[in-house]
């Protein structure tokens, strides 16, 4: 995943079975987590399932908002979409969330 430092940026996923079909019941729990590394608790922003929608096929979407990013330096950060659905987690997701540099700053736009 890659996003400009302060833009605003919308994603979505699915959850798949193991034949590779949309799982269409709604999670009980999702968690989009993005952290500095993998050996620090606090993560730098978080969504979740609160902060998501959820259509009929199955797919959820989410935004990452310009205040999420505002004050991280440029670089790689790490991220995972975490599920929990009846009690049992799941990662089903992870890899390198990189900030990339911005030209036009939020004080530039005034």
């Amino acid at each position: 995943m890659k996003i400009i430092r302060g833009d605003t940026k919308s994603y979505k996923f699915q959850r798949k079975d193991a034949e590779g079909h949309a799982i269409t019941q709604r999670a009980d729990k999702i968690y989009f987590t993005v952290k500095k590394n993998n050996q620090v608790l606090e993560p730098i922003f978080q969504k979740t399932i609160d902060d998501m929608t959820f259509d009929n096929d199955g797919t959820y979407h989410f935004t990452i908002e310009p205040e999420d990013t505002n004050n991280l330096a440029y670089g790689n950060y790490y991220y995972d979409i975490e599920r929990i659905y009846e009690g049992n987690k799941k990662t089903i997701s992870r890899g390198q969330f990189k900030v990339d540099y911005e030209i036009t700053f939020a004080g530039n736009e005034v």
